[in-house]
C-alpha cells in the first residue's frame, strides 16, 4: 500500500480550518470533533464546528435538540444566494465554542450538488471560509465516514486534515490510507494549501494484543512525525457523555478521555504556534 505526503508549510491566515476525515465509519471522528474544539475552547481559543455530517451527531452533543432557523442546509443550497453567514451561527453551552448546525434534509442537497459540479464544490469554501477564518481561532469539520460530496466541500474549504484511526479495527487501516491518500490528491489537483496536518490513533486499549498489532502496523505505514504523540484510549465515558448530549470534558473532566482530549489541544497549539 503506497501513501503519499506532503509535509507541512504553516503559513496560514489567523484562523485554521480542520477537517476530520476517514472513509472509514466508528473511528471516533464525531467525538474528536466535538471534544477537540471543547479543549481548544478551554485554552481560550475562540472555537467553530461545522456538522458536515446528515446523520447530525455533532449538532446533538453541542446542541442537544435545540433547533436552528439557519443550517448547513441553507448554506449548501446552490439555489441560497442571500444567506448570512453570521445568522447560522449558533452557541452552545460552552463558552467560546459555536456551532453550524445540521439537518437530516441536507442529505437530499446531494445530488444536486453533483450535478452543478464542479462550481458547487466550492459552495461551503465560498459562504463560510472568510467568516471563519477572521473571527474564529479554529473551524471544526465534522465530516461523514465517505470521501463523498460533502466531504471534497470540507477539504476545498480546509487549511489541514486530521485522519482519526480505530486502533481495534484492522480494517480501519486500509480507509486510513484511503482517506490520506485522497486529501493528497485534492491537494494537488484543487487545493494547494491543504495539508495532512496528522493522524490521531483512537479507541486504544493497551491491554488487547490487537491494538498493539494496529498501532504497530500504523507505525510502519506513517512516519513518526505523521502520528499525533496523543492517542485516546477506549472509554465508555464517551458513550455515556453523548446519551446525555454532553462532551465528555463536561461530563466527566477527569475521565482519561477528557485528559487524553485536552492534551491533543494542547500538541496541536504547540504545533501550530506562531502560525
Amino acid at each position: 500500500m503506497q501513501t503519499n505526503f506532503k509535509y507541512l508549510v504553516l503559513i496560514m491566515p489567523s484562523g485554521h480550518i480542520i477537517s476530520i476525515v476517514n472513509h472509514k465509519g466508528g473511528v471516533g471522528k464525531t467525538t474528536t470533533a466535538c471534544n477537540l474544539a471543547h479543549a481548544l475552547a478551554r485554552e481560550g481559543k475562540r472555537v467553530l464546528v461545522v456538522d458536515m455530517d446528515p446523520q447530525c451527531n455533532a449538532t446533538s452533543i453541542l446542541r442537544g435538540d435545540i433547533e436552528a432557523r439557519c443550517t448547513l442546509y441553507e448554506i449548501l443550497d446552490p439555489e441560497e444566494n442571500e444567506i448570512s453567514i453570521e445568522n447560522c451561527i449558533y452557541g452552545t453551552a460552552y463558552n467560546d465554542l459555536y456551532l453550524i448546525h445540521n439537518i437530516p434534509e441536507t442529505a437530499t442537497i446531494e445530488p444536486r450538488l453533483i450535478r452543478l459540479m464542479p462550481n458547487s464544490l466550492t459552495l461551503l469554501k465560498a459562504k463560510i471560509r472568510n467568516y471563519a477564518v477572521n473571527n474564529f481561532d479554529f473551524t471544526i469539520i465534522d465530516n461523514p465516514p465517505n470521501l463523498g460530496t460533502f466531504v471534497i466541500c470540507s477539504l476545498y474549504c480546509s487549511d489541514f486534515v486530521i485522519v482519526p484511526n480505530e486502533a481495534g479495527s484492522r480494517y480501519s487501516v486500509d480507509g486510513l490510507i484511503k482517506a490520506v491518500n485522497f486529501v493528497d490528491d485534492v491537494q494537488k489537483d484543487n487545493n494547494p494549501n491543504l495539508r495532512f496536518l496528522k493522524l490521531l490513533i483512537t479507541k486504544v486499549d493497551r491491554r488487547m494484543s490487537v491494538c498493539k498489532a494496529i498501532i504497530s502496523q500504523i507505525r510502519r505505514y506513517f512516519p513518526i512525525e505523521k502520528v499525533f504523540d496523543t492517542m485516546i484510549p477506549s472509554n465508555t465515558e464517551f458513550q455515556k457523555a453523548e446519551l446525555s448530549f454532553k462532551t465528555v470534558i463536561a461530563y466527566k473532566s477527569n475521565a482519561s478521555g477528557s485528559i487524553a482530549y485536552q492534551k491533543l489541544a494542547r500538541e496541536i497549539l504547540a504545533l501550530l504556534k506562531g502560525q
